[in-house]
């Protein structure tokens, strides 16, 4: 199918598991890491990827987004989110890695599917009464977008849904993310 005719979300569904590359045991043995570079060295996938990712921003019957920040991990979930963001005119949050952020940070531990990690955003970024969109690239256990779930209740803030690119079904990332939101709340571009 030729990109340029893309006219649904089924058919960039279609494309999107076709494109999509899987690496047998990286980084380690039993993981088979799905990667998007395939969409993001395609400009016009990206683009459709893009529309398709905002489609399913959540909104209300008067066409108003129900977030007023989204929240975005390194590094691949800051390329589609920053679209996201503009979309909506929306802030931007970064969650990043340990040692990446200046100034004061908020921490969270939690557990993937392949070790523990931590991610920090910085202090003062999610306010009491704020509503926080979570947008990264993949749902697997639910371990990374849980810690953030964790960071924005920390802050006494609201968790207005869950948006990926990919659901890897087969794992409990969806489960995981039910102890924030309702299953309606947590939407993905595709799933495998």
């Amino acid at each position: 199918m030729n990109i340029n005719n893309i006219t649904t979300i089924e058919e960039c569904r279609n494309v999107l598991k076709k494109e999509i590359k899987t690496f047998k045991d990286w980084p380690q043995k039993g993981v088979n890491f799905k990667d998007i570079q395939s969409i993001l060295v395609n400009p016009e996938l990206a683009a459709v990827t893009s529309f398709y990712l905002k489609e399913l921003l959540p909104k209300n019957t008067q066409n108003e987004f129900l977030f007023n920040k989204i929240l975005c991990f390194d590094a691949r979930g800051f390329l589609f989110g920053f679209d996201l963001a503009k979309t909506a005119k929306s802030p931007m949050i970064l969650a990043r890695k340990p040692g990446k952020l200046p100034g004061k940070v908020i921490t969270q531990t939690f557990e993937k599917e392949y070790g523990l990690d931590e991610i920090q955003i910085q202090d003062g970024l999610i306010q009491p009464g704020d509503r926080v969109l979570i947008h990264d690239d993949l749902l697997a256990t639910g371990g990374t977008a849980g810690a953030a779930a964790e960071i924005i209740l920390k802050c006494g803030a609201e968790i207005a849904g869950f948006n990926f690119i990919m659901d890897l079904t087969f794992l409990p990332g969806r489960e995981t993310l039910h102890k924030y939101v309702s299953d309606d709340k947590i939407k993905a571009l595709l799933q495998f």
